[in-house]
């Protein structure tokens, strides 16, 4: 559905998007769907003559200076290799409208290395729909500057068909990178080997209030596989389907430094093993199951 002018000003008011600041630079406006999108000239400057890219928007933008890309319901990205949507410009936030499956969608095909990428500081990525059609996708999303915040994003990782490897891989330059209130999930049998959420040596950050529920055997859920320090991993609800055998949620290096609390974590084995792993960091106030049905939880 075309985001006119009017409507633009009525989502914004009614979502209260908290990733747009007051001190915002430009407005970029990206929506495929639009009977009046198109590329380069003045496209992208009002809802009404929209550009037909999210990437074309970020080349319009400028380092550091606040810009937000306002991408219209029922966009479609098709992301066909790597870094297919490449935001290297600091200080993007790009903004999703729409709810559900409405919202704008990151669509991954082709190449297992089709990938968005985040390779510029205090960026934002807020209520966009990012959809693995691809087998063995290696990563949906790279993030790899400091400061970079997921918000409020959907992921849709494996089906009976198609699964990533990774949802979000974030690598050592992420430090106080932040993902929150993102819904990822796979719908099949089929197992995310390396993680949804994926980090390295990032040290100051955190990953809250997410959702993240599928198949994700002995590696978890949340994998961290270098050192980090001062972690923060708190009030998620975590589920691992995979059949039973020494399963995981929460996957963390020998040496990292981080607090895991107050989240919701179930596993299918017999052996009721702990579903964290954190031997140098702090675990409390945690409920986990090891079995379905109305099974007590145990507090952790």
């Amino acid at each position: 559905m075309p985001l006119s002018a009017i409507d633009f000003r009525k989502v914004r008011a009614a979502h209260r998007f908290s990733a747009i600041s007051p001190f915002a630079g430009k407005h970029l406006f990206v929506q495929s769907t639009h009977a009046a999108a198109g590329t380069g000239g003045n496209y992208g400057l009002s809802p009404d003559a929209p550009l037909t890219t999210i990437d074309e928007a970020i080349a319009l933008c400028t380092a550091s200076a606040g810009d937000v890309i306002h991408v219209g319901p029922g966009h479609v990205e098709t992301v066909v290799a790597a870094a297919g949507v490449a935001v290297d410009v600091a200080g993007v936030t790009i903004v999703g409208y729409g709810t559900g499956h409405t919202r704008p969608k990151v669509n991954f095909t082709t190449l297992v290395g089709a990938s968005f990428d985040i390779s510029a500081a205090s960026c934002t990525v807020e209520n966009i729909w990012f959809n693995c059609a691809i087998d063995d996708q290696t990563a949906m999303v790279n993030i790899t500057a400091a400061d970079v915040m997921i918000r409020g994003c959907e992921f849709m990782m494996a089906d009976a068909t198609y699964d990533a490897d990774i949802g979000i891989l974030v690598g050592a330059n992420g430090d106080r990178f932040t993902i929150e209130d993102c819904y990822m999930y796979g719908d099949a049998n089929t197992t995310v080997v390396a993680g949804a959420i994926s980090f390295g040596a990032a040290d100051n950050s955190v990953i809250r209030r997410n959702r993240i529920l599928g198949y994700f055997g002995t590696t978890g859920n949340i994998l961290n596989a270098a050192a980090a320090v001062n972690v923060a991993i708190h009030d998620n609800v975590l589920l691992n389907r995979s059949a039973d055998g020494n399963n995981l949620c929460v996957n963390l290096h020998a040496s990292t430094v981080a607090l895991v609390a107050r989240n919701s974590m179930s596993v299918i084995d017999s052996a009721g093993p702990m579903p964290v792993v954190a031997a140098a960091g702090f675990v409390a106030g945690n409920y986990f199951s090891a079995a379905v049905s109305t099974t007590a939880s145990t507090l952790l």
